[in-house]
């Protein structure tokens, strides 16, 4: 009975975490792009690329003062894939994004 418990216990932890990460956590590539298509109205090409930036940012493996500064790589890139209008909403997009606090 001891152990019914226990792995109930364990099962529901579990699912408390997957569920947390899946509030809080990193997006997909495809899911970001969605999120862009929506505010910047992408060509299928511009979609496709984007995913692809993307998708090789995440496969890297940077430490949290590398990660900045690949971000803004990876956003100067994906800026020189957009029109002149995109890129203004894309910079208002930047701004309008909230600035975790360092603690």
């Amino acid at each position: 009975m001891k152990k019914i418990i226990f792995l109930a216990l364990v099962t529901l932890l579990g699912i408390h975490t997957v569920d947390a990460q899946r509030r809080g956590g990193t997006c997909t590539p495809e899911q970001i792009v969605e999120k862009l298509d929506k505010k910047l109205n992408l060509t299928d090409e511009q979609e496709k690329q984007i995913t692809e930036l993307y998708t090789e940012f995440f496969k890297k493996e940077l430490l949290r003062e590398e990660r900045r500064s690949e971000m803004e790589k990876l956003n100067e890139k994906i800026t020189s894939l957009l029109t002149d209008e995109q890129k203004e909403a894309f910079e208002q997009m930047k701004k309008e994004r909230p600035q975790r606090k360092r603690s």
